[in-house]
């Protein structure tokens, strides 16, 4: 029993914790000392949402047999993905899509393709684009640093002429034409378009959004100068205003709601500090944090998660402890947007303005979506705008087909050859190649680097190393017209107008100097891990100055199983030449396609699915002399289909905002607050790495007068108080760091699974 002095004391204590406790926002329901407790008042009977890592399985995913829905959104993240396979694509194809690409960076582009003089300069310059660059743009075969031209010429399929010709250039003209009328309407274009699309823009975004997007970068900069937060491993050259790896939610120490109970305006006053830890359970595994990491080395059949076809993905594609937190985003009656929780470290009282600019930016960016992401309902259904198809697919891809090669045949290749060298033409050699004494050294020379014929009689295999690959005809224009048009019932606001939707916001600034003038080239990647199911990404490039081009490539997996080709055995040659990929067995490319790359200049928003991995391109100052930068804004969509922990769940953890909010902004000094603070309470919040400054001041200055707490109010105060703070600076960036080290491993894994699994055609 508490006797009359500590009753006293307690009556005293509680009073001013109370007193702390209303001010912060810590606790909710009253607790001892008025400390509160770190539990929820949320009626955990009430209908909740369904969370991976909360009431449902972290590694649920929608491609689990037995969890199948009706409408799927794709993800590259994995290689065994549904719907995030492309056809592969003939190089004529993808440089066709490259021509296309850089027609409607010119500036009226839509009005001058329909001038015919103009679309015949514009053919001229796509017939000028070398082909050796054209080639190394599009190849898919793996090389090595120190791989010479032997090596190369021995490991790279034969170079076909003329990958772009009068008529391929011919289908792109007509096929401009369709997008700019479709571009007149919307003012997006379909760009890099085959079984998945890309879509950009240079003008929806409005020069009042511009400006006023420009005006927040310049506004968060200032009020960051003083503490910039230069991403990881950057040199300090990425600053990082708004980063989900920052603060993010980390299983075990994150307090959280089950229900969407965090808004914007009320996140800090009334949720700071409110909610229950959310727990990591130990059925979840480690996290794997290197690449030499168990997880990741070895496997066994339990250590994947069953999808659809049996095929599988292995569980270190989920973090075990951490996820990026997205903001809810509400549809509102007028048809704009509004975020209905906060932006994960934005301030959502102080930068309210800028709250609005990227709501601005989310409309801006929805038709860009509706048009780049394809659902698939069932199995085989696509639906989605534009274009799902390769334009051009192959009669017969068998290399005895004749009409593959140039010359057709060895007998054409004989008669050719006296035109050239003036000598009788030679008859075509039956008796086989038993060695190299049998050839000559002239002909030894066409076989080194190719592929190994022997066996055959020499000028059957001369011809067959040195015959040139011709590329199927594009079909009549009018026979693969693409409907560009977005179907009102499939867009992104009409199917989610109840739910909302989920987005995850960056804001990041490249700052090139004189000292550091270099901006290095980023690596593959896919956005997030499988915990963030994110299927959509839009980039908008705000502000470049003083840096050359840079552009982001773009490739995605196709399938092992090509079936559906009728070549006899090893019959594929012609195939490997015209889509730039090795596929025999053994020494298979893998099952990757090119999709090309667009430049990222200044005003340019662009969205694209998640089924691409893509990299950035350097860059570096155009004047050395002079600083330069480039600012963007990323905003990632997680699958609407798939409601994960967001803001709304996980109330503001950063402790700087806690400490602005209760000891008056940057200048204050605390006030009564901090005078009347108990020692030993403002000693756990130092220790915690919050209130230096303020509460640290008032300890040196003996300004802490208030009564020491008894020791079984004490302990009450380190296991409430304790567990409810926020994460001071330092923690999360404890924090990021390991979710860094995590994601790092995992990109590295992702990269390998798609390298892991090659074509081979060997069995066909």
């Amino acid at each position: 029993m508490i006797n009359s002095q500590l009753g006293s004391r307690l009556r005293r204590t509680t009073s001013f914790a109370s007193q702390l406790y209303q001010y912060i926002g810590f606790g909710v329901t009253a607790a001892p000392l008025g400390l509160g407790s770190t539990r929820s008042n949320v009626n955990m009977s009430a209908k909740m949402h369904e969370y991976p890592g909360w009431n449902k399985d972290l590694r649920w995913t929608d491609q689990r047999r037995g969890e199948r829905r009706d409408a799927t959104y794709p993800m590259g993240i994995h290689y065994n993905c549904h719907g995030a396979e492309s056809e592969m694509l003939l190089m004529r194809e993808v440089a066709m899509m490259l021509v296309m690409d850089r027609l409607t960076d010119k500036p009226d582009w839509h009005v001058k393709v329909f001038n015919d003089d103009i679309a015949d300069k514009w053919r001229q310059e796509a017939l000028a684009w070398p082909n050796d660059d054209l080639y190394k743009r599009i190849i898919n075969v793996s090389t090595w640093p120190g791989m010479n031209e032997d090596m190369l010429s021995r490991w790279v399929p034969t170079k076909p002429k003329d990958i772009l010709n009068k008529e391929s250039v011919d289908y792109c003209i007509l096929e401009l034409r369709e997008k700019a009328k479709h571009f007149e309407r919307t003012g997006v274009i379909p760009t890099l378009d085959a079984t998945h699309s890309i879509a950009k823009s240079d003008s929806v975004v409005s020069t009042e959004l511009h400006s006023a997007l420009q005006d927040a970068f310049s506004r968060l900069q200032a009020d960051q100068a003083s503490n910039r937060d230069w991403h990881p491993n950057t040199d300090e050259i990425v600053q990082d205003l708004v980063h989900p790896s920052m603060y993010p939610l980390v299983y075990g120490r994150s307090l959280f709601h089950p229900d969407e109970v965090v808004g914007v305006e009320d996140a800090i006053d009334k949720w700071a500090g409110k909610g229950e830890v959310i727990p990591r359970r130990p059925e979840w595994g480690e996290e794997p944090t290197q690449r030499n990491n168990q997880q990741f080395r070895y496997r066994g059949s339990n250590d994947y998660e069953t999808s659809i076809g049996g095929s599988g993905i292995h569980r270190s594609y989920w973090s075990t402890i951490y996820q990026w937190l997205p903001a809810n985003l509400a549809f509102t009656e007028d048809g704009s947007v509004k975020f209905n929780s906060y932006i994960n470290n934005l301030h959502p009282t102080k930068y309210s303005s800028i709250y609005q600019d990227i709501e601005k930016l989310i409309e801006t960016a929805l038709p860009l979506w509706d048009q780049c992401l394809a659902q698939y309902q069932g199995y085989h259904n696509i639906v989605g705008a534009g274009r799902h198809n390769p334009r051009i697919v192959p009669d017969n891809a068998d290399d005895e087909n004749e009409d593959n090669w140039d010359p057709k045949s060895p007998e054409e290749m004989l008669a050719r050859e006296p035109a050239a060298t003036g000598e009788p033409p030679r008859q075509v050699e039956e008796s086989a190649v038993e060695g190299e004494e049998d050839l000559e050294d002239t002909e030894l020379n066409d076989l080194e680097g190719r592929d190994d014929y022997w066996g055959e009689p020499p000028n059957i295999a001369r011809w067959k190393n040195t015959r040139r690959p011709i590329f199927p005809r594009p079909p009549p224009f009018s026979e693969s017209r693409v409907n560009y048009a977005i179907n009102p019932e499939h867009t992104l606001r009409s199917q989610f107008k109840e739910t909302g939707l989920q987005i995850i916001v960056k804001m990041a600034s490249i700052e090139l100097t004189p000292e550091k003038p270099e901006f290095p080239p980023g690596g593959w990647h896919v956005e997030g891990q499988m915990n963030e199911h994110i299927v959509g990404t839009a980039l908008f490039y705000l502000d470049s100055e003083n840096i050359t081009d840079s552009h982001l490539d773009f490739r995605t997996l196709t399938s092992s199983y090509q079936d559906d080709w009728d070549v006899g055995q090893d019959s594929f040659h012609w195939m490997q030449s015209v889509y730039g990929a090795r596929l025999g067995g053994g020494s298979g490319s893998a099952c990757v396609q090119n999709y090309g790359s667009i430049v990222t200049r200044e005003g340019r928003l662009l969205a694209f699915p998640n089924v691409f991995q893509h990299r950035v391109s350097g860059f570096k100052l155009a004047d050395p002399t002079k600083p330069g930068h480039r600012r963007f804004i990323a905003l990632w969509l997680v699958d609407p289909f798939t409601r994960i922990i967001s803001t709304a769940n996980v109330p503001p953890q950063q402790a700087d905002w806690w400490e602005d909010r209760v000891f008056g902004g940057e200048k204050g000094d605390g006030g009564e607050l901090a005078t009347s603070m108990p020692p030993e309470v403002a000693q756990l919040l130092l220790e915690k790495g919050m209130g230096k400054g303020r509460l640290d001041k008032a300890m040196a200055t003996g300004k802490l007068g208030h009564p020491k707490l008894p020791q079984e109010v004490l302990d009450m105060v380190h296991k409430e108080l304790g567990e409810a703070l926020p994460m001071s600076r330092e923690e999360a960036e404890e924090h990021r760091r390991k979710l860094m080290s995590s994601r790092s491993a995992f990109q590295e894994e992702a990269r390998e699974g798609w390298a892991s699994v090659e074509y081979s055609f060997c069995e066909h």
